[in-house]
C-alpha cells in the first residue's frame, strides 16, 4: 500500500525563465528515466545547502566550488539517478565536473555556472560517458511542460514522480524532490530543487531563505533516521517578478514537499504527522518531534496500529528536554491518552479506530512548559521497508 496525498498530475507548471527534461540515458532497467535538467534561461540566484554526512557524494564539493566561483550564479542543473558516485575518490569528483563541463560548452555558459547531483547506490563509478552521450538529447527535450520528466528521472526507489506548484500574488515556484528511504535530513533532504521567479536580494540572502525554509520543512521529515551522503537541496531564482512574501511561498512548498517524502517512506502505510505542542521554543519541539519520529518503537506501533502512548511519552522524555510528564498530555488522532498523570484506557479505542482506518495520522504530546511548537513528518516502519533494503543493491 502506497500512501499518496494527491494524484500524481500530469503538468506541473514551471515559472517564468525555466525549462525541464528528462530521459533514459541507461542507468535504469526497463527504460525508465535516469537523467533529469533544469536550465535557466539566463544565470539566475542559487544556493544548496548539503548533507552534514562525514562522507559526501562526489557532486557536493563541486557544487561548492561551482557557486563560489560563479558567485552564486548557475545556467542548469544535471541530475542522474541510480549512481550516487560516492566513496568514488577524486576519480569521482573529475567525472563530475566533466559532466558540468560538457554541458556548459553546450548551452554556451562558463562551467561553474552548471551544478550536478547523484542519486542511487554507493560506491560504484560515474558512468559519464553514458551521460554525456545523451546531454544533446536532453537538451533538445528541454521545454516548459518537462517538469514531470524531471521528476520521474530523479526518482530511486520513489513510488511515484513528487512535484508540486505554488502560484502567489506576484509570483510562482515550483518544487521537486525524491526520497524514500535513508531520509533523514540534517541540512537538507536527499536531493531537492526549488525554482522560482521571485526576486531576492543576493546571494546571501537566497541562502539565508533556503536555510530558514529548510529548518521548518525538510529538516523535519523522517523515514528511517538515516542520513544520505548526498543530500542536497538547491534554490534557484530568476528574480523576474515580485519577491514579497517569496520566503512563505517556499517554505509552505517545502513543507508540502517534505510530506510527500514521508508519505512516499520504503514500505510505507501511513503518513504521520507528529505534533509537538507547550515548549519552550520553537527549535525545542522540532527536536522532540524528530526523536519521536525516529523511534522505531513508535514507528513499529503505527504499523502494528497499537495506540501505545507510552512509547511516545517515553520518547520524547529522552530527547533531553526538560518537561514534568506528569503534567504532559498525549493524544493519538482526537483521542486523549494520557494527561494529568494518568493514562485513560477508555481512549484507546478510539484512538485505535483512527490508527487502522485513516492513513494521514496525528500522534501528539503537549511538553506543558511554554507555548511554542512545532511539526514533524514520518511514516510507520513496516516489514516491507526491511525487504525494500536488504535487497536494494540485489
Amino acid at each position: 500500500m502506497t500512501v499518496q496525498l494527491a494524484p500524481t498530475p500530469d503538468h506541473v507548471p514551471l515559472p517564468a525563465g525555466f525549462r525541464a527534461s528528462g530521459l533514459h540515458c541507461g542507468l535504469k532497467k526497463n527504460q525508465q528515466f535516469d537523467l533529469g535538467l533544469l536550465l535557466a534561461e539566463r544565470p539566475v540566484a542559487a544556493a544548496a545547502i548539503y548533507t552534514q554526512n562525514q562522507l559526501v557524494g562526489a557532486h557536493i564539493p563541486v557544487c561548492r566550488e561551482h557557486l563560489q566561483r560563479s558567485g552564486g550564479l548557475v545556467r542548469a542543473v544535471l541530475v542522474n539517478a541510480r549512481n550516487a558516485n560516492c566513496a568514488t575518490g577524486q576519480q569521482g569528483i573529475e567525472d563530475a565536473r566533466a559532466c558540468c563541463r560538457e554541458l556548459a560548452q553546450r548551452i554556451g555558459c562558463p562551467p561553474e555556472q552548471v551544478l550536478m547531483a547523484s542519486t542511487g547506490p554507493i560506491g560504484a563509478p560515474l558512468p559519464k560517458e553514458r551521460i554525456v552521450a545523451h546531454l544533446d538529447a536532453l537538451l533538445a527535450k528541454a521545454s516548459i511542460d518537462g517538469a514531470m520528466d524531471f521528476a520521474r528521472a530523479i526518482m530511486t526507489t520513489d513510488t511515484y514522480p513528487k512535484a508540486l506548484h505554488a502560484q502567489a500574488a506576484g509570483h510562482a515556484a515550483t518544487g521537486f524532490c525524491k526520497g524514500s528511504g535513508m531520509i533523514h535530513p540534517n541540512m537538507a533532504t536527499m536531493l531537492g530543487f526549488l525554482l522560482t521567479d521571485g526576486a531576492i536580494a543576493d546571494g546571501p540572502a537566497t541562502e539565508a531563505l533556503l536555510r530558514r525554509a529548510a529548518d521548518r520543512s525538510f529538516h523535519r521529515v523522517t523515514v528511517d533516521g538515516d542520513t544520505s551522503p548526498n543530500d542536497t537541496l538547491v534554490l534557484l531564482a530568476s528574480g523576474a517578478r515580485d519577491g514579497r512574501g517569496l520566503e512563505a511561498t517556499v517554505t509552505g512548498l517545502s513543507q508540502d514537499l517534505a510530506r510527500m517524502l514521508a508519505a512516499d517512506g520504503e514500505g510505507a502505510t501511513r503518513l504521520c504527522t507528529i505534533e509537538v505542542r507547550g515548549a519552550r521554543s520553537e527549535a525545542e519541539a522540532a527536536h522532540v518531534g524528530r526523536v519521536i519520529a525516529t523511534s522505531p518503537l513508535v514507528k513499529t506501533a503505527i504499523a502494528g496500529r497499537d495506540p501505545n502512548w507510552g512509547r511516545i511519552l517515553s520518547a520524547a522524555g529522552r530527547a533531553g528536554v526538560a518537561f514534568p510528564a506528569e503534567r504532559a498530555r498525549v493524544w493519538v488522532g482526537a483521542a486523549d491518552v494520557y494527561s494529568g498523570g494518568k493514562p485513560h484506557p477508555e481512549n484507546e479505542p478510539q484512538a485505535h479506530r483512527h490508527l487502522a482506518e485513516d492513513t494521514l495520522i496525528t500522534l501528539g504530546v503537549d511538553l506543558a512548559v511554554g507555548a511554542a511548537s512545532a511539526d514533524v513528518w514520518t511514516c510507520d516502519f513496516t516489514k516491507d521497508y526491511v525487504q525494500i533494503n536488504a535487497d536494494y543493491r540485489s
